[in-house]
């Protein structure tokens, strides 16, 4: 009989147990409410949490609930959760917070809280926001540490969009540990105005650290049609240990990726960068005039994919330009058409060019100093001088000038296959170089 009592009593608290962690209808929250069961809520129908009288929720992991509003009326930080064990897939959905990822405008504003509450929610848990569908937004989407955004979502800018110039629609700002995967960003290009209220870039990692962007689909994003900026697909900024890898980034009005000075150990590898307005890459490490202070650090540019498409009204277009950068390696990218240069050096030391393919740059004038690879100075003087230069095992085709060197100090350049130039020689050197080996084919 006791036997049986017992049973019957741990049936029953099973029983409580099981309907403690069921959200069956709607429930006002009033202070703190914690969920701390290692087996997750579980919300029922349509039931729906409602803010009270300081009402904030706390999950140690996050409910099982339809793709739905369940929150309503709690600020960003009200509602948290506990950090994912090690095997756990977790993610929450910004429909929770009333994003709608339907593709309609008329939602961008509910989009941007939501997604950003989401994101506030899974600060330093190891917890995805998972997008799925576009999600019009009017405003920028901010992930915290230690988080993740998770695609196949798209988030797309609405027509017209005004920020402020230098804005980006993902903007990781002062934190680390952040993940970006496989996220489409759309700037939605052919429906903004083209004055700088109305410029913006896809996604942006600045004065943070141990950040990932990946898989990513960046595309028509906006600046002006001069350059200047403000459309690049990617771009850091006082960054580090920041790894770009295998995104698809494309028709954006700017860079493809621009990685801006004082960003300092950055891989960007296996990106493919096509038919953006200005540079594939650039390694850009100086801030206005100033050369010495604010040089980028320990950049690999790795087996990318980078191709320009000539437009009369494109400000420049090389396909990889390195400047005021140093312990750079460009590593077996392929680099193809612009009439610019395919890989260019510029006051940088110690770089490394090394299994690069180069076709097809330059143009057609042979008064131009466009090369499929060149090192220069510019109009710099002193400050675009390059140091430490090594060239070598690259394929260079169908271009203005193969390799041009017009300014650097210790170069070696040896063992590359050039081809079909149309200035006749493979390597052309200026008076500004010294110390030049040229190793045997």
């Amino acid at each position: 009989m006791l036997a049986l009592t017992a049973a019957l009593l741990t049936a029953a608290q099973s029983e409580a147990q099981q309907n403690a962690d069921r959200l069956i209808s709607d429930r006002t929250v009033t202070g703190l409410q914690t969920f701390d069961s290692a087996e997750p809520l579980t919300v029922v129908g349509k039931a729906k949490f409602v803010k009270g009288d300081g009402g904030k929720l706390t999950f140690r992991r996050p409910p099982r609930a339809p793709r739905a509003q369940i929150f309503y009326g709690f600020a960003p930080d009200d509602i948290t959760f506990g950090t994912a064990t090690s095997n756990a897939c977790d993610s929450v959905f910004p429909e929770w917070w009333g994003a709608a990822g339907n593709g309609d405008p008329a939602s961008a504003k509910a989009n941007v809280a939501a997604i950003n509450a989401a994101l506030a929610a899974v600060s330093n848990a190891r917890i995805a926001v998972a997008l799925e569908g576009t999600y019009v937004i009017d405003g920028k989407i901010f992930p915290r540490s230690g988080s993740t955004l998770r695609g196949p979502g798209t988030v797309k800018a609405i027509p017209h969009l005004a920020l402020p110039p230098h804005s980006y629609l993902i903007e990781v700002r002062g934190q680390t540990d952040v993940t970006v995967d496989g996220v489409g960003v759309d700037g939605n290009r052919l429906n903004q105005a083209q004055d700088a209220a109305h410029t913006f870039g896809g996604i942006f990692v600045v004065e943070s650290t141990r950040c990932i962007v990946k898989k990513c689909n960046v595309h028509d994003c906006n600046g002006p049609v001069t350059g200047g900026g403000c459309g690049n697909g990617i771009r850091t900024h006082k960054a580090s240990d920041v790894l770009i890898a295998d995104n698809m980034i494309a028709s954006n009005n700017g860079c493809g990726i621009n990685i801006y000075f004082s960003s300092k150990r950055i891989q960007a590898v296996r990106n493919t960068i096509l038919n953006n307005t200005e540079i594939g890459i650039e390694s850009e490490g100086r801030n206005g005039t100033n050369y010495a202070d604010f040089r980028n650090t320990d950049i690999l540019l790795f087996d990318n994919d980078i191709s320009g498409h000539t437009e009369s009204d494109r400000r420049e277009d090389h396909g990889i330009l390195v400047d005021w950068t140093d312990e750079t390696t460009v590593l077996s990218n392929r680099c193809k058409m612009s009439r610019s240069n395919g890989i260019e050096i510029l006051g940088c030391r110690d770089v490394v060019i090394a299994g690069n393919r180069c076709e097809n740059f330059g143009g057609k004038r042979p008064t131009d100093p466009w090369a499929a690879i060149r090192v220069t100075a510019e109009r710099y003087g002193k400050d675009g001088r390059s140091s430490n230069v090594s060239i070598f095992g690259n394929t260079v085709t169908q271009s203005l000038h193969g390799i041009y060197l017009d300014a650097a100090d210790n170069v070696v350049v040896g063992k590359n296959t050039i081809t079909e130039i149309l200035c006749n020689e493979t390597l052309t050197v200026g008076a500004g170089v010294s110390d030049l080996r040229v190793l045997s084919e």
